[in-house]
């Protein structure tokens, strides 16, 4: 039951707006609007290469990235990070 909880987000989550490094426990996190990410911490190989500093890619609201993510700092933007 908890993987069913988590998939839906009832585990809760942390909304993220601004540019201090945050840290946790996150499954997913979703763009609220345009966002660049400074750097993101996880299990996904070569994850760094879409932050400030490489590719700085934005991502388009409602987009959402999946994996074990333990650390998120923002360039701008707004995300909502899903507890595991």
């Amino acid at each position: 039951m908890a993987n069913e909880y988590r998939g839906l987000g009832l585990n809760g989550g942390q909304y993220i707006n601004d540019t201090a490094s945050h840290t946790g426990d996150f499954f997913c996190i979703v763009a609220t609007e345009d966002t660049v990410l400074a750097s993101l911490t996880s299990n996904i190989d070569n994850i760094a290469d879409i932050c400030t500093g490489q590719d700085a890619t934005s991502l388009g609201a409602n987009t959402a990235i999946y994996g074990r993510i333990t650390g998120i700092q923002l360039t701008s933007g707004a995300v909502i990070a899903y507890k595991m």
